[in-house]
């Protein structure tokens, strides 16, 4: 199991392992698969799992209560949900139970009366044995912004919350065991950590056959899976679609999309807020308080991989990709803009990569904080420091050569940030002029050159 998913079980299991009875909500992306952690959680335990339907109370109880009854559970037809909690804790015997709500929301939002059930069956029977409820939803802004005020002080009952997060372009590249480096980032660009997703990729197929057959094509799942997305938790997406769209050209900032779409710039701030509240989209900040004046300030960017790249790729360009072959498409609409678009993602995976070098005690310094500088005249790709002010900096480049020019516009840039870096990272997958190697190798512990070889094996 991946790095991350054994971090969720192991919040999990604490749970489990206490002996103690609790209500626990777990939660995340839509794309992001839920079920191998959850199988892995409930493995040789006695538990009970339901997927909560959008449907009225008495039809979620009957379909409910005929589950139970389809694995020789006794229950009327049409229980109360005291009936059917009374029912799960029969099937369990004497020993400890889980119980899983899948997509829970379904129920909270039609049944008032749910959360109060659910809360007293679990006070009175919790105490003499162990019964743990997990909540899971793929609904993040209703979790996060909704929940609390649908449960009013019932919420105070949950004892935790666990946010499943995609994973990591290393797990990624474990999963893809056959795919190049390069092709790697260009999947990761498109997919991210989104597991749910990566089924529809093959890594014995290129980046473009993968491409071409699994989004362009438009009978495959992942054609249209960005808009699905935004239909299914956005309402007016003429207005969504059309800032996204914006956004995925490059306009990120307030004052500017409003010039763009001719929408006021109060409704974009509240729609660029429900955005961001679904993990959609996220608003960037520059590292630290100082050089404030030199700072691009209230810059948004996409961060759902698949709905950047379509909105970036597809949206615009979707009559042509009506009327030709899909790897036409891909090399008229794709090809040329694609490197440019990954640059962005492979800023990621060079943060992660020295992330992991901390974790293998072969980064100078324990990181206290990170970030980027989005500047006026320039920006700062990777920033790490210290407790005490150590300082990274660190510059990315996909596809391109790094040179003595980039370097010394990283220290004008860092002078503006009004930051000293005490050692330099600079990352990219094509090389470094020989200026740069030679510094290098007089300065090996200020300057690092990290090519392909270092990432791939990194």
């Amino acid at each position: 199991m991946e790095e991350q998913r054994l971090a969720d079980l192991n919040f999990l299991n604490r749970y489990y392992e206490s002996g103690l009875s609790n209500i626990l909500v777990v939660y995340g992306h839509r794309n992001i698969d839920h079920n191998a952690l959850l199988s892995k959680f409930i493995e040789n335990r006695r538990n009970v799992y339901f997927a909560a339907r959008s449907a009225s109370t008495k039809e979620q109880l009957f379909l409910w209560a005929k589950e139970l009854r389809e694995k020789g559970i006794n229950i009327p037809e049409h229980p109360s949900f005291k009936e059917l909690f009374d029912a799960c804790l029969q099937s369990a015997h004497k020993n400890s139970m889980i119980l899983i709500i899948r997509n829970f929301e379904n129920i909270v939002k039609t049944s008032p009366d749910f959360m109060n059930e659910l809360v007293d069956f679990v006070s009175k029977n919790g105490k003499l044995r162990q019964i743990l409820v997990l909540l899971v939803s793929h609904d993040i802004n209703w979790v996060e912004n909704s929940m609390v005020a649908s449960m009013g002080n019932l919420s105070v009952n949950i004892a935790g919350f666990r946010k499943i997060k995609p994973l990591s372009f290393s797990e990624l590249r474990a999963h893809f065991s056959r795919m190049s480096y390069r092709d790697a980032v260009m999947t990761y660009s498109v997919l991210g950590g989104q597991t749910g997703l990566w089924k529809y990729f093959d890594d014995a197929l290129s980046f473009k056959e993968n491409v071409c057959r699994n989004l362009l094509d438009e009978g495959s799942f992942l054609h249209r899976e960005a808009v699905r997305l935004t239909e299914q938790y956005l309402r007016e997406t003429a207005v969504y679609h059309t800032l996204l769209s914006e956004m995925a050209r490059g306009v990120n900032k307030l004052n500017d999309l409003h010039h763009e779409t001719g929408f006021s710039r109060a409704k974009i701030s509240v729609y660029l807020k429900t955005l961001i509240h679904h993990d959609f989209a996220y608003k960037a900040y520059s590292f630290g308080n100082a050089g404030r004046e030199n700072v691009v300030k209230g810059v948004y960017k996409i961060a759902d991989p698949l709905i950047d790249f379509y909105f970036r790729f597809i949206y615009p360009n979707e009559s042509s990709l009506m009327q030709m072959p899909s790897d036409k498409f891909y090399d008229i609409f794709i090809s040329a803009g694609m490197q440019s678009y990954a640059n962005e993602y492979f800023k990621s995976v060079c943060r992660e990569y020295l992330f992991k070098l901390e974790e293998r005690g072969l980064f100078p310094f324990e990181i206290g904080d990170e970030g980027q500088w989005l500047g006026k005249d320039g920006d700062i790709d990777i920033i790490f420091q210290s407790d005490t002010g150590d300082t990274a900096l660190g510059v990315c480049k996909w596809q391109d050569k790094i040179t003595h020019a980039d370097l010394e516009h990283l220290y004008s840039t860092a002078k503006k940030a009004r930051l000293e870096g005490d050692i330099i990272y600079l990352f990219s997958t094509t090389g470094f002029d020989a200026w740069l190697q030679d510094a290098a190798m007089k300065s090996y512990e200020s300057l690092k050159l990290i090519g392909i070889d270092e990432l791939t094996n990194g």
